[in-house]
């Protein structure tokens, strides 16, 4: 390959990258694992957070650098391995990763680094019939990955979005201070990797440029409806079709049709307003952060924001230099860690590397996977002997409890009032874990900032009345109270024989592998219930390997000439009753002073599933036949 860069730059970059990816490029490049026998023992880790960073000796660093520069340079040698060669990627992986990495794991890692596509396991001897059609409800990241995977394999599709672009709650959520909470490395689309991050944890807007440059490049908006609501579901049994209801833009009524349905719209979309009395009748500003006003300037204003979950955090982190006074309502802490960096600007550096060295953001995108995937699955899994006489429910979750009390100790001060005020009664990821943006707890701690360990007894005209009976008066109140957990119910899906999904499901929604229903063919929901990772990766990975599941069960209609398929109810009440067993034994199960969202009305815990990762991947490489009615 031609090498067309500042040679200098080229250099002084190569010699400050981390030198176990870098033998993972040059064993690459060049096809030969043993390179890695070669650097191996030069090679040493220190924390890098989330992940591991080898480092070297300069010597070694400058022999390596001149070695990736004769690489590029050079054409591969013939017979050489090739990039993705699973034999490879074994040999160099622990190396660039820094731990020891199973093999049962190589597939998920050569999937999740983006060194290739999902790989098709089904015979593709077959295909669909002409006019087949997917139809994509919601353009954020799941639908978008539903598109781009119809695309891949040649499925007719059409995304339908209630927004005017593509991005979903990216697009929709522009409060004060909202970022990503998930590295950005790996907080990407595997097939669509950007090394170009501003930040370890960029803001809102940064991230919904990358999903729009993701339509540009792919012709998303071709093939999607926006400002079209989609009101009803219903499955024909005569045509083996979904009729589709939608309301558009102009406010007309339409009606359309598809052969599958890939509800994509996520589960918190509904703004959750408190019942709070009196709320109607303040005379300032009330304003939901899901419902953010970006013309409001909170400059000298006296807030108060109700809420201590993400949201909250982010925007008090983003405002309390801004307010003349902040006062914090929270019904309960959350556990809270430190920013492990002095700073989330990526340094330019790596930037350069990632967008100029072959694999090399890959191997960052898989080494941030890798330092929050399932390393942290021992957090979540009670270790009944431990939690007996401990808050932790396991050695490995109070390793991260410690670290909390640790910050908690040091920003507030160990045994003051504020530290008792912010210290949660459960364990950590009782509820979902938050990470401090960098200024939520100085923030805390500083005279303009006042915490109210409690909800607000009522509003009124001018403010807010405490549960001890004090008026606090107010420019701005800042409602951070979540969403409602919405499984499809703003959605009329009515499947065979006109059943409503909303009354088989209840208060307790539950699906099986594909987010699959009894009675409800050719419907796969990407957001379904028990689908999202708890204890480590993001949405992405959820949303990647749910969709190649779906890809594989059209696979399986176009091999058997099927127009329908529904999985059985044995198989669907197997496969739930595994997740409720499995769920018994994580932290979710044992926290029962926690209120969060992941658990239903029905009191189930129904948002993430209590499997490791390489768990679910494998589970849901290719559906299981028997366990379907194909007609």
């Amino acid at each position: 390959m031609t090498i067309d860069v500042d040679p200098d730059l080229l250099r002084s970059n190569l010699e400050r990258a981390d030198a176990g990816v870098l033998v993972a490029v040059l064993a690459q490049l060049t096809g030969d694992p043993g390179i890695v026998d070669r650097f191996a023992t030069k090679i040493s880790f220190r924390p890098d957070p989330p992940e591991l960073a080898g480092t070297t000796d300069p010597e070694t660093a400058a022999a390596l650098a001149d070695e990736v520069i004769a690489a590029m340079g050079s054409a591969r040698p013939a017979g050489a391995l090739v990039a993705d060669d699973p034999d490879l990627f074994a040999r160099v992986a622990p190396l660039a990763l820094g731990t020891e990495v199973g093999r049962e794991y190589v597939g998920l890692l050569l999937e999740q680094g983006g060194f290739h596509p999902s790989q098709p396991v089904l015979p593709r001897t077959a295909k669909l019939p002409e006019g087949f059609k997917v139809v994509i409800v919601g353009a954020g990241i799941a639908g978008m990955t539903a598109a781009l995977e119809c695309a891949a394999a040649g499925i007719d599709y059409e995304i339908i979005d209630r927004n005017d672009e593509v991005g979903g709650t990216w697009y929709t959520a522009v409060y004060p201070g909202i970022g990503v909470d998930t590295p950005s490395a790996y907080y990407s689309l595997s097939r669509d990797i950007n090394g170009d991050w501003s930040s370890y944890y960029p803001q809102g807007g940064e991230y919904q440029s990358y999903l729009q440059s993701v339509a540009d490049k792919n012709s998303l908006r071709e093939h999607t409806r926006f400002g079209t609501e989609v009101e009803a579901l219903s499955w024909d049994d005569g045509h083996h079709q979904w009729q589709i209801r939608t309301v558009g833009p102009d406010g007309a009524s339409d009606v359309s049709y598809a052969n599958v349905v890939i509800p994509a719209a996520g589960y918190l979309n509904r703004p959750r307003w408190p019942d709070l009395a009196g709320r109607d009748t303040f005379g300032g500003i009330s304003i939901h952060s899901a419902e953010w006003d970006p013309n409001l300037d909170l400059t000298g204003k006296r807030v108060a924001v109700i809420g201590a979950g993400c949201t909250a955090v982010q925007i008090v982190d983003a405002c309390a230099d801004q307010v003349a006074h902040l006062t914090v309502f929270q019904r309960q802490p959350h556990w809270v860690a430190p920013r492990k960096r002095l700073s989330d600007d990526v340094p330019e550096h790596r930037r350069w590397l990632n967008t100029h060295i072959p694999y090399y953001a890959n191997w960052n995108r898989l080494k941030s996977f890798w330092g929050t995937a399932d390393n942290n699955y021992p957090v979540i899994v009670r270790d009944a002997d431990w939690a007996a006489d401990h808050l932790s429910i396991s050695p490995a979750n109070d390793v991260l409890l410690q670290m909390c009390l640790e910050y908690i100790d040091r920003v507030f001060g160990a045994g003051s009032e504020l530290a008792r005020k912010v210290t949660p009664d459960f364990a950590p990821y009782g509820k979902r874990i938050i990470r401090d943006p960098g200024g939520y707890y100085a923030a805390l701690a500083r005279p303009h900032v006042d915490v109210e360990a409690s909800e607000p007894a009522r509003v009124n005209e001018k403010g807010i009345v405490t549960q001890d009976g004090r008026q606090i008066d107010l420019d701005v109140i800042v409602y951070a109270t979540g969403y409602y957990l919405d499984f499809l119910s703003t959605v009329d899906i009515r499947g065979r024989d006109g059943v409503r999904l909303s009354d088989v499901w209840g208060d307790s929604p539950s699906a099986y592998r594909g987010g699959t229903v009894p009675g409800f063919p050719n419907l796969f929901i990407s957001s379904a219930p028990n689908y999202s990772p708890g204890h480590g990766a993001g949405h992405n990975f959820g949303v990647e390997v749910m969709v190649h599941y779906v890809m594989e069960c059209l696979q399986l209609m176009a091999l058997r000439n099927a127009s329908a398929i529904e999985v059985t109810p044995e198989a669907f009440g197997r496969y739930v009753q595994q997740i409720d067993e499995a769920m018994a034994g994580t932290v979710w199960c044992h926290t029962p002073t926690a209120h969060t969202y992941y658990r239903s009305a029905g009191g189930r815990i129904v948002t993430a599933f209590p499997f490791r990762l390489i768990d679910v991947w494998q589970s849901h490489r290719a559906p299981i036949e028997g366990d379907f009615i194909l007609t």
